[in-house]
């Protein structure tokens, strides 16, 4: 048996514990090599979103090698840890340094070769159903063809390999420090009874308590200074819980004796204990991880899926159009015309509303604010054309200052009367709030409905430049005719009406949104993949401990059965803790995203997080049946 082949059947025989590792680096491998299939398509360089779409890649295609990087790097030390007793058995039979370094770089060589072909294999099956998704997305006609570029194979294949052999020199350089004996003793558990304190335990269920409620309470203008000071709290929080408080939890498990002494419950919380202590940085890792992934994606995926609630709750009105002025409500007809005809041409219904509005001053904390009037049966009008609800009736002394869905801190404070004046007309009024129903105006800074009389009084007296024309437009099912009406309202002059429409906003978010899910989804997923491979090292370079103490309970009288049933409750703990931690700081995430946006994200988050559960446990049956196999095999 030569040399090469010595190394490659230690792989081969090594392959079950290499395999978490090989397919988390594939992965990696195959979302790189995609991402720069489409970075490199010849088909993207006529279009105006290249440059962005270009950058927004790039800046994916490095944080993915970063991370790649580290997790690699990470894998490597714990492979080694686990196989130190037999490095040190080569070096007593006479193996040089040089050759075992050989053989190392030769192994790790290996695997990161085949993790390349593969994934860029595995890239080229998926690359064609991702260019169509990406297609779709930017909603261009037709898709982008199938093309595979040679530059995305070259700098993917040269990144990663010289990634994978700086590692293999990482792997030389860590064993040059060992000496034979430390490598034969191998990697044992520190056995001394694990330690808390009860002021860090509380501390940090302090700290992530009140994180939480910063996040829950947080607004859209509140989050943008909070979210320094919620990761702030979170971090250490989290890692004070993994430490501290989860092995002050045990403490107290151990003191209900009933549940402590029942069946198998005495060598698992005992066992757990220790275990959770000498993981408890890897599960505070862990947790971050899955935290950043859960949290980046589901805000992300909420976001895009309320593109529409979020453009009807900036723009009640569909389609409005405003001019202001005599002059530019004399010409507003031939505007309106144009638009019409296309809307006609383009096949999109519509019903529309004109009403005339008028403008004038309101005096709030000796604060002069300009505010446009509408009388209280063209506001019914106007509600009833998309079909809110509205008030049904108005005091003569009273009037209703519209307020946007997304109102400001502030915003809505107002005294019980307020008066209102232009340059030939006053009114005192009492004050009451309505949800708005009709488009913002550049011009004013308030929309205030009153009662018809009112209303006559300003407009007979209003200067020309205090006139206002408003149509409001009804589109049904709006959304599928977006890009259309966004094309159409380019063909109106903006010097003489303000036009503004639901779609613009729905197409403006969707777009942005939906180039950073493309890009920070399969993100996401590498890191949650990455935290479950982690998870999956540390638990394997267990391994040797676990079959010692197993064998030692199956000699003294424990079954298989209640082996299999300890084994798989010590992995439950340590892989669903680590998710459960990562899904309620999710949660609170998804909260305070829900306190800035209109509608509901709870779906969105419910389907994101089941997604996630479902990959976990899938990586949790697999480790676990690897995990008893092994113990069951030397038995």
């Amino acid at each position: 048996m030569t040399f090469r082949q010595f190394a490659f059947n230690n792989v081969k025989r090594n392959a079950r514990q290499y395999m978490s590792y090989f397919f988390s680096c594939m992965f990696s491998v195959a979302v790189f090599f995609i991402y720069a299939v489409i970075m490199f398509h010849p088909e993207i360089d006529g279009h105006e979103f290249r440059e962005g779409v270009q950058r927004g890649i790039m800046a994916a295609e490095i944080i993915i090698f970063g991370f790649s990087f580290l997790f690699v790097m990470y894998s490597t030390g714990a492979f080694i840890k686990s196989r130190k007793k037999e490095y040190g058995l080569l070096m007593t039979l006479g193996i040089s340094k040089s050759k075992l370094n050989r053989m190392l770089i030769l192994e790790n060589t290996i695997i990161g070769v085949v993790s390349i072909l593969a994934g860029i294999l595995v890239g080229m099956l998926f690359a064609n159903l991702f260019i169509m998704g990406f297609s779709k997305i930017l909603e261009l006609e037709g898709t982008l063809g199938f093309h595979i570029a040679p530059k995305a194979i070259i700098i993917t294949v040269i990144s990663y390999f010289l990634m994978f052999e700086f590692n293999s020199i990482f792997v030389v350089w860590t064993l040059k420090t060992n000496a034979v004996v430390d490598l034969l003793r191998g990697v044992k558990a520190n056995k001394r009874p694990p330690k808390f304190s009860w002021v860090l335990s509380i501390l940090g269920l302090a700290l992530v308590i009140v994180a939480y409620y910063l996040a829950a309470t947080s607004t859209l203008i509140t989050i943008v200074y909070r979210m320094f000071y919620i990761l702030l709290l979170i971090i250490p929080g989290t890692y004070l819980l993994f430490t501290q408080f989860s092995v002050a939890f045990i403490y107290l498990l151990k003191r209900r004796r009933n549940l402590y002494f029942h069946k198998t419950n005495l060598l698992t919380i005992s066992d757990l204990s220790y275990k959770l202590k000498d993981h408890a940085r890897l599960l505070f890792f862990v947790t971050i991880l899955s935290a950043v992934a859960f949290t980046a994606s589901g805000v992300l995926f909420g976001a895009f899926k309320s593109a529409e609630a979020e453009a009807n709750a900036y723009y009640p009105q569909d389609v409005s159009f405003l001019a202001k002025g005599e002059d530019n409500i004399a010409m507003m007809d031939k505007e309106m015309d144009t638009v019409l005809q296309k809307f006609e041409q383009a096949n999109i219904n519509y019903q529309s509303i004109t009403v005339n509005r008028t403008q004038a001053q309101v005096e709030n904390l000796g604060e002069m604010n300009w505010a446009d009037l509408i009388s209280f049966s063209d506001y019914q009008q106007i509600a009833d054309l998309n079909q809110y609800s509205s008030k049904q009736s108005i005091k003569e002394d009273q009037m209703y200052i519209m307020l946007p869905n997304i109102v400001l801190p502030g915003e809505a404070d107002f005294p019980e009367e307020l008066t209102v004046s232009s340059n030939n007309f006053q009114a005192v009024l009492n004050v009451d709030t309505i949800t708005s129903v009709i488009n913002t105006t550049i011009h004013t800074r308030y929309t205030i409905v009153v009662p018809d009389q009112i209303f006559d009084e300003f407009a007979n007296v209003a200067d020309p430049n205090e006139q206002y024309r408003y149509t409001a437009m009804n589109v049904p099912n709006w959304t599928n005719q977006a890009d259309q009406i966004v094309e159409i309202m380019k063909h109106v002059n903006n010097d003489i009406v303000e036009i503004d429409a639901s779609a613009d906003f729905y197409v403006m978010m969707k777009k942005t949104l939906a180039h950073t899910l493309f890009f920070g989804l399969f993100i996401s997923v590498l890191f949650f993949l990455a935290a479950g491979s982690i998870l999956y090292f540390k638990l394997y370079q267990d391994l040797d401990k676990d079959i010692s103490k197993y064998k030692a309970l199956y000699r003294i009288g424990l079954t298989r059965k209640e082996m299999k049933a300890s084994i798989t409750q010590e992995i439950a703990y340590l892989f669903f803790i680590p998710f459960t931690v990562a899904v309620i700081h999710a949660g609170f995430a998804f909260k305070a995203l829900q306190n800035m946006l209109s509608a509901s994200v709870l779906w969105p988050s419910v389907m994101l997080i089941s997604c996630y559960l479902a990959i976990y446990a899938v990586y949790f049956f697999f480790i676990r049946g690897l995990y008893i196999s092994k113990i069951k095999h030397v038995l």
